[in-house]
């Protein structure tokens, strides 16, 4: 499916997800389950959704929430790739800083993800303060409010806090 095709959907479903055909061509794809990046294993739908993200990154910089549903997909699948190909790229940066200017309280697991669950480079990578867009006290009123966030993630945005120093 060609980019201009992919993106011309995305804005017509917005804010919904477009169709599983769209999805799927933009979704993590690892070439080979088993093989490590090491030994030649990939994701073969990264460049198409690099491309995808580029091509939307000027409207994703107006925070216009009606993209959020795709970011947080766009997010998950950088997470994957992140994490099996061991790479920190350009694509996850963009989408993690998008959904993050959008602050939605709904969005920190995923956010906390990004930092938690991919790879070493990643986690370095992406901005930690993005998590306390909304106010640190209120970041932590919401997570430890919300029965569906669990003890690890309570710990890891502690943990985040705590190395920028929002916790004193």
């Amino acid at each position: 499916m060609d980019k201009l095709v992919i993106v011309s959907k995305i804005e017509m479903y917005k804010p919904e997800l477009p169709n599983k055909e769209v999805l799927d061509a933009i979704a993590f794809n690892w070439n080979k389950e088993g093989l490590s990046a090491w030994d030649g294993g990939y994701d073969l739908n990264e460049s198409l959704r690099s491309d995808v993200v580029l091509l939307l990154e000027k409207v994703f910089k107006t925070k216009d929430t009606e993209y959020a549903a795709i970011l947080r997909f766009l997010l998950e699948q950088e997470i994957k790739h992140s994490y099996e190909g061991e790479v920190a790229t350009e694509t996850l940066s963009i989408v993690y800083d998008s959904l993050a200017n959008l602050k939605f309280y709904e969005d920190i697991a995923l956010l906390l993800s990004a930092i938690f669950d991919t790879c070493f480079d990643a986690h370095c990578a992406l901005y930690k303060d993005r998590l306390f867009y909304n106010g640190y006290d209120n970041v932590m009123k919401y997570i430890k409010s919300n029965y569906a966030i669990n003890k690890e993630i309570i710990e890891q945005i502690q943990f985040c806090a705590e190395t920028l120093g929002y916790d004193k």
